[in-house]
């Protein structure tokens, strides 16, 4: 039983920035590429790599070997030799998009394997047949969509633009779910036409704050001035997240990250079905065949209050959970790791201790524990951690 260095993966996507994710990496990035997402897990399109006496590993792969020794009797059993969750560190924003559930998963897995798709097809939505739950911790003020808003808010929001006095007939016909499905299929002409008038509104007035939809539409005017996603600000709920507070986004529900950087932390797949707000493929009635378009009232989870190791709420189901490792300097921390357990370092600087050996962790940098272990944690000063498990380890 050990604790492994653990050294992620980077994905450069066109949404991502040039700062946030080097800086905490310890990155000068001279090139100015985009970072937009730090993988820390043992997905097969983007496996982390463990250092161990032996050489570098990467994670699936040693899991494959060993999993009696990476992930434990109870996890086995449940989720096979697969580390059942992902850990990432974002630099928003993301598109709206809606992920799938177990039964979903397979099914869309085996349909796109038995259309002949390739793993990197545009046409595959399908990469794994794992379903898709999240849960996500702000790094910085965040503000996201998350779920379709009641139709009382839907309407007042409509009511602002006169040419849509159609929505809003609609809306009372039908509710604010079939609104939104006949939005996101309207023939991109329509859709163009619809708009037009909101940017021409949004140009005359003045901005408002970030707790109004108008302050986000007004961002998205000069790069996505005809896309379906824009009626989602006005159809979604809109959530602000200070630095520590969480939200949990269950498969299906649909969501998009607008503004911030964030740790997310889910089931281990890459099941993304998107429906806007995009350079990446869009398939709405493949979508649509997915989300679960019920009005939700989000709910924002606190940031645990004092020092220590502290839960947030769990909704991974067996899937992850996450806790949060906040300790002064010179302060410490013990626990036994039931499971396969990923620590991220924040901010400051850790230095584990188990009783094979001991690990340093400076910010940006991570380990991989293995079940069993009992580890103490000590900050050298003030640190942030976040700690990412399977909950059903133990059980």
């Amino acid at each position: 039983m050990s604790a492994f260095p653990l050294y992620g993966l980077a994905q450069h996507y066109a949404w991502g920035g040039r700062r946030f994710i080097p800086r905490m990496l310890g990155l000068d990035n001279a090139e100015e590429r985009r970072f937009a997402e730090w993988w820390l897990g043992a997905h097969e399109d983007a496996p982390s790599v463990i250092a161990t006496p032996q050489g570098p590993q990467p994670l699936h792969y040693a899991i494959a070997r060993q999993p009696a020794a990476f992930l434990g009797e109870a996890v086995s059993r449940r989720h096979g030799k697969r580390l059942p969750f992902l850990m990432k560190v974002l630099d928003a924003p993301l598109s709206v998009q809606v992920h799938p559930d177990e039964a979903q998963a397979r099914a869309g897995f085996a349909r796109d394997n038995a259309a002949g798709l390739a793993a990197d097809d545009d046409r595959r939505h399908y990469r794994d047949p794992y379903p898709k739950p999240e849960m996500m911790v702000a790094l910085s003020p965040f503000w996201l969509l998350h779920g379709l808003r009641p139709d009382g808010e839907i309407d007042a929001l409509l009511r602002r633009q006169p040419e849509w006095g159609s929505l809003r007939v609609r809306l009372e016909r039908e509710g604010g779910a079939a609104l939104y499905r006949y939005l996101l299929r309207l023939p991109q002409a329509q859709m163009a036409a619809l708009l037009r008038p909101l940017w021409e509104r949004l140009a005359l007035a003045g901005d408002v704050g970030p707790d109004d939809p108008d302050h986000w539409t007004r961002r998205l005017a000069d790069t996505r001035a005809g896309d379906r996603g824009v009626f989602a600000c006005y159809l979604l709920n809109l959530v602000g997240l200070r630095p520590g507070e969480a939200i949990c986004q269950p498969a299906r529900l649909p969501h998009a990250y607008l503004h911030g950087r964030n740790i997310e932390l889910m089931a281990n797949s890459d099941n993304v079905l998107r429906a806007g707000l995009t350079d990446k493929p869009v398939d709405v009635e493949a979508l649509l065949e997915v989300m679960d378009d019920a009005p939700v009232r989000p709910a924002v989870l606190a940031a645990p209050a004092g020092c220590g190791l502290a839960a947030y709420p769990r909704c991974g189901g067996d899937y992850f959970a996450l806790d949060q490792l906040l300790l002064g300097g010179g302060e410490r921390e013990t626990w036994r790791c039931e499971g396969p357990e990923v620590l991220l370092v924040v901010d400051g600087s850790l230095r584990l201790r188990h009783r094979d050996g001991e690990l340093a962790l400076e910010q940006g940098q991570s380990a991989l524990l293995q079940p069993g272990l009992q580890c103490e944690a000590e900050a050298g000063r003030l640190a942030l951690a976040y700690r990412a498990f399977c909950p059903l380890a133990g059980k």
